[in-house]
């Protein structure tokens, strides 16, 4: 793939992967005007994804209902799904257009739209901006936000209905949904431990740990196990560790653990190779928020926390 990628577009040569999916699903369709909707959808869907990844977003095509075969036949839908996020749409014109077509269907339950030029050999994508809401089925080109913007504000979206544990409010004995204490869930109990000398942290540490369900197989059920220590009364050390909930066994094959900080950049990174335990530390101050995505195949769970 070959991309130009600046602060106010993005060009990307459509990939032939791009194209052998469109045609998969087009061949799902019969009629040609819903078919050639299809393609062209799946096209400028294909390039937001590239686009995402490239600045470091993660995604879900396959939780998409612009990849559902039948979601297509029903609905002129070209959203990308993004995880913890919300549906982004990727509406598409073509050279020559300076209007771009939004179907009321779409108007509601995505956090953004962005447009997507093809030219007329659909061998070339331009992304042209974005707009975060809309009420027409016509949006000009000229009302678009650049492009440049759009890290910014994709970054301060909420995530979707996952709720935030509160760290500081387990040093008083709280536990947010689905944690629990170690021992009750390791015998004999597992800790986690800084190298700190501070008396602090060594008096005031906790642990719990939550079950994190990434397939109906047992085996791909993931312990993750969060610790804190105080080392002042405003700075924190972290550790994050995720093992197999029965411990002493591998971790799943390719599992994949990502820290991201509260601009939602991910800062640390690890992938599980015949792998027992993977553990991040870091320090962090009150009132920091950071997330933990834990993947799998096309599993993708996220931990959202303030400090």
């Amino acid at each position: 793939m070959t991309a130009n990628i600046t602060s106010e577009i993005f060009q990307t040569n459509v990939s032939w992967t791009a194209h052998l999916q469109a045609e998969t699903f087009r061949s799902y369709q019969s009629q040609g005007s819903k078919a050639k909707q299809v393609y062209l959808n799946t096209l400028a869907v294909s390039a937001v994804n590239s686009y995402l990844n490239l600045i470091g977003w993660s995604t879900s095509l396959e939780q998409s209902d612009s990849w559902n075969p039948v979601l297509q036949t029903m609905m002129d839908v070209a959203d990308l799904q993004i995880p913890s996020y919300g549906k982004l749409e990727c509406r598409v014109i073509l050279s020559g257009q300076d209007k771009v077509a939004i179907p009321p269907e779409v108007w509601t339950e995505r956090i953004g739209y962005v447009v997507v030029m093809l030219d007329e050999s659909l061998s070339r994508a331009t992304l042209l901006g974005f707009v975060r809401q809309v009420n027409q089925a016509e949006l000009p080109l000229s009302q678009l936000e650049s492009l440049a913007k759009f890290p910014g504000y994709l970054s301060q979206q909420k995530r979707a209905a996952i709720p935030t544990a509160s760290l500081s409010s387990w040093f008083s004995g709280g536990l947010d949904r689905g944690w629990q204490q170690l021992d009750e869930l390791f015998t004999p109990p597992l800790s986690i431990s800084f190298r700190s000398q501070s008396e602090l942290a060594k008096l005031s540490e906790v642990s719990r740990v939550k079950l994190v369900e990434l397939g109906q197989d047992p085996e791909y059920t993931i312990a993750l196990i969060l610790n804190i220590q105080p080392q002042s009364e405003a700075e924190f050390d972290v550790s994050i560790a995720v093992c197999n909930h029965r411990f002493n066994s591998y971790l799943p094959e390719g599992l994949e653990l990502v820290i991201v900080d509260q601009t939602n950049r991910p800062v640390m990174i690890a992938q599980a190779n015949q792998t027992e335990t993977i553990e991040f530390c870091f320090g962090g101050k009150l009132g920091e928020s950071f997330s933990v995505e834990i993947s799998l195949d096309e599993q993708f769970k996220v931990e959202n926390f303030i400090i």
